[in-house]
């Protein structure tokens, strides 16, 4: 039997079960192939049904790297490898955050002196056919959600379109919220107040959730991760005790409830308090691995792998960032076959942007801000491929 010979449906289903990275191989092989990889009736099909490989990313010196962990020997050896577009521009990457394969990165420009704190998250809101992207910016003039100009705006990628969100739950908090997860297209964050509390935004219907924290003494002590973008993590660490707990949850919904569950123990390297500002676990393995402040100790950036009994620590190295304060960020990557969809207005000026190699500057209304922000998709078929955005302030 040849190719030509076995059904089309049956090709497409075959291909729907192979991993992203993988089917870039298959691109440059056949027109129709290379057509099916970009039909969002297939992409949405083999995000359900492909298998999801996660790799591992890092944030540091406002630069991306990919970060290859060999964890089947002990101590494990770690290699980083920088890969993002960006490195060889006078870009830098401040914050990033991951949906479904893409990268939704906050640049920074040196000719850009204005101040805004803000948190930006990336989510869909997941229709019977396709899924709708969205981008939340919660902006604040100060570090403080109930202390001078703030706000909440959601924009549409779809529809080109802005809307202001009056609800106000998250100002409630004292603090702005710091770097959150995607979790079944949904963004969450931990949240400092008296009690501490976990944030969520459902895109869906706009609006945002509180949900509770597992029974924890110390709730400030603790770290948001996610595990494939399918359950919520917990990293929790006491200053009185030579281990740290990892909690789960695999049931999270508009209840305003979480189903936790401590998941495993591991020890705390060096009895460092704080030790990790951002964790990725191996539940497999029984293996954290977390990146430590840039604030304390020899302030050398290092990225740790601890287990049950035992743990080890690496150098990040550094890429030349004059800003040696700014702590590394760790996060899985998961790569699909996802595309954005685009209003027509702004999808011009995205191909221009592909066929060019750099990135279009968006002249943003709003409030000013301190960078851009842009979505990646890196790695997925050929090279990265950035997708620019107006001021999300």
């Amino acid at each position: 039997m040849v190719m030509s010979d076995i059904p089309q449906d049956l090709i497409e289903e075959i291909l729907t079960r192979v991993p992203a990275a993988s089917l870039k191989r298959l691109r440059s092989t056949c027109k129709r192939w290379n057509h099916l990889f970009k039909d969002q009736r297939f992409t949405e099909k083999h995000f359900r049904n492909a298998p999801k490989q996660s790799r591992i990313l890092i944030s540091n010196d406002y630069r991306i790297c990919s970060v290859n962990v060999n964890l089947n020997v002990a101590p494990p050896p770690i290699e980083f490898k920088d890969f993002h577009p960006c490195s060889q521009q006078q870009i830098h990457v401040v914050e990033v955050f991951h949906c479904d394969g893409l990268l939704l990165c906050t640049i920074w420009r040196d000719n850009n002196k204005s101040f805004s704190t803000r948190s930006l998250a990336l989510g869909y809101q997941n229709n019977k056919s396709f899924r709708s992207y969205k981008i939340l910016s919660c902006w604040s003039t100060s570090y403080s959600l109930i202390q001078g100009d703030a706000g909440f705006k959601i924009y549409d990628l779809s529809s080109d379109y802005w809307r202001v969100l009056d609800d106000d739950l998250a100002l409630r908090g004292s603090t702005i919220p710091n770097r959150g997860v995607s979790c079944k297209g949904n963004a969450y964050w931990l949240v400092t107040e008296k009690t501490g509390g976990l944030l969520g935004f459902d895109f869906t219907r706009n609006c945002f959730i509180r949900f509770c924290l597992p029974p924890i003494p110390n709730p400030w002590d603790m770290i948001l991760s996610v595990v494939r973008e399918e359950k919520l993590s917990l990293l929790y660490w006491s200053r009185h005790v030579s281990y740290m707990e990892v909690w789960m949850t695999n049931e999270i919904d508009g209840t305003q409830a979480a189903l936790w569950s401590k998941s495993l123990t591991v020890k705390n390297p060096n009895n460092l308090i704080p030790c990790f500002m951002s964790f990725l676990v191996d539940e497999e393995k029984k293996l954290v691995l977390g990146c430590n402040s840039a604030f304390g100790g020899d302030h050398i950036k290092k990225l740790y792998t601890t287990g049950e009994d035992s743990g080890y620590s690496t150098e990040i190295p550094s890429v030349g960032s004059k800003h040696k304060t700014l702590s590394p960020f760790i996060f899985s990557y998961v790569p699909s076959l996802v595309q954005i969809q685009q209003a027509t207005s702004s999808r011009q000026q995205t191909m221009a942007m592909f066929q060019h190699g750099s990135l279009v500057h968006f002249q943003g209304r709003g409030h000013s801000a301190r960078g851009q922000s842009v979505i990646e998709c890196p790695e997925v078929l050929d090279s990265c491929k950035w997708l620019p955005h107006k001021s999300l302030v």
